[in-house]
């Protein structure tokens, strides 16, 4: 009888170890990317929701006056009054709370990051108003400030003037003024 040995094949320890390795960085390189590109999809969708609660916002307060935006009120006030206008408009925003406890977040860099708004000063106290996203990731940066920019008078990214008022747009300015991770703060101002 011949009988024959049969060998059975498999990997060794060392070859699991690389292929784990291997997987793991690879890992490591895709989250950041995918990530990217999920924010860089909602950032159409963010300006858009900007640029349509902000327009209600002006017709809301057209007709009151040389200073419609005093109307406004104190930040949190502010922060409330964009919060329920938004409520049935936005579709990239979220909305949370009721009256005049109303927050709304963007989740285009860390989680529940909260809009704030407030009067603005273009000239005359309340003739404008001013509406903060915090902690937008770079992927986000400089498209947000681009989309926007048709409708905002005034743009900062981390402090540094994208457009001034009565000025132009500056695309090489605005991605000089964008950091890594979800650190970038966008302001922008509305009359």
């Amino acid at each position: 009888m011949n009988f024959c040995k049969s060998k059975q094949a498999g990997f060794t320890i060392v070859e699991l170890i690389i292929s784990i390795a291997v997987i793991a960085l690879l890992s490591i390189l895709a989250i950041p990317f995918a990530r990217g590109l999920i924010i860089d999809g909602k950032v159409a969708p963010t300006a858009g929701d900007i640029s349509k609660i902000t327009t209600k916002i002006r017709s809301n307060m057209a007709g009151q006056g040389v200073a419609p935006y005093l109307n406004l009120g104190a930040a949190a006030a502010a922060t409330a009054v964009f919060s329920n206008t938004a409520r049935g408009l936005a579709t990239a925003l979220t909305v949370t709370g009721a009256g005049a406890a109303s927050t709304t977040q963007h989740d285009i860099g860390l989680a529940n990051s909260q809009v704030t708004v407030a009067q603005g000063n273009l000239g005359v106290a309340g003739d404008s108003f001013v509406v903060t996203l915090p902690t937008v990731n770079s992927a986000a940066c400089p498209g947000l400030a681009s989309q926007v920019n048709r409708s905002a008078e005034v743009i900062t990214i981390n402090g540094v003037a994208v457009k001034a008022l009565g000025g132009q747009y500056n695309g090489g300015t605005a991605q000089n003024a964008c950091t890594d991770g979800d650190t970038n703060a966008f302001v922008f101002t509305f009359r």
